[in-house]
């Protein structure tokens, strides 16, 4: 009995912690994630307010938004292309300077895939991408390699899952050990019942004994 009590309490306190740790995981993973997004919705949102190309950095330099600071960097660390759509997603103008995994040629395969999507934001591999309407009834399309900022979250999350793995490890090694200095109030009571039914049942038999023999007696 007091074996599988201890067993039970090793199972519910593992199972709580894990289940707080799958939570934790989870929120970290997707936390990471959004701000991923958020950063590269920021960037897109930047380049199509300044045609394609990033602002003049502020001077003295602000704290910057979604973790993203505008600077004289900024144009040769961030890779994104941008493509210009007329009113029938006939291809105007193709902007890869930015970026060296595309030319035109793959630049419009890609835009293709992103129109066949019908979203105005989304992803496709690790780019983001943002559709513009534009005044002409055409539309603008930024493209941003996030790869980068995705492995980061990925990297992260694997880091978490590794600590909190060694964790659960730790824990339930402690509990194996601690458990039984946790039942035992609980096995030193069982003890005392055990040994109080049986003083008890020991102390009834004289009189029982004595019961008898006078109503054999009679």
């Amino acid at each position: 009995m007091i074996r599988s009590l201890r067993k039970k309490f090793v199972f519910i306190a593992m199972a709580s912690l894990l289940v707080t740790m799958a939570l934790l995981c989870t929120a970290i993973g997707l936390g990471s994630h959004a701000l991923a997004t958020n950063r590269a919705d920021f960037i897109i949102n930047l380049l199509h307010e300044n045609g394609g190309e990033f602002p003049r950095p502020a001077a003295p330099p602000n704290a910057g938004e979604h973790g993203f600071q505008v600077t004289k960097e900024s144009p040769f660390e961030t890779r994104y292309f941008v493509v210009s759509l007329n009113a029938q997603h006939e291809v105007q103008s193709v902007n890869t300077a930015h970026i060296a995994a595309f030319d035109r040629h793959s630049a419009i395969e890609r835009i293709g895939e992103i129109l066949k999507e019908q979203r105005p934001r989304g992803y496709v591999d690790h780019y983001r991408y943002g559709v513009f309407a534009t005044e002409d009834g055409g539309s603008m399309i930024l493209v941003l390699d996030c790869f980068r900022q995705l492995q980061t979250s990925e990297n992260t999350l694997r880091m978490v899952l590794a600590i909190f793995s060694v964790c659960a490890g730790i824990v339930f090694i402690l509990l194996l050990f601690l458990s039984g200095r946790v039942v035992r109030p609980f096995a030193e009571n069982l003890e005392r019942q055990r040994q109080f039914i049986t003083d008890a049942s020991h102390e009834l038999k004289t009189p029982l004994a004595i019961l008898s023999a006078d109503m054999s007696l009679l």
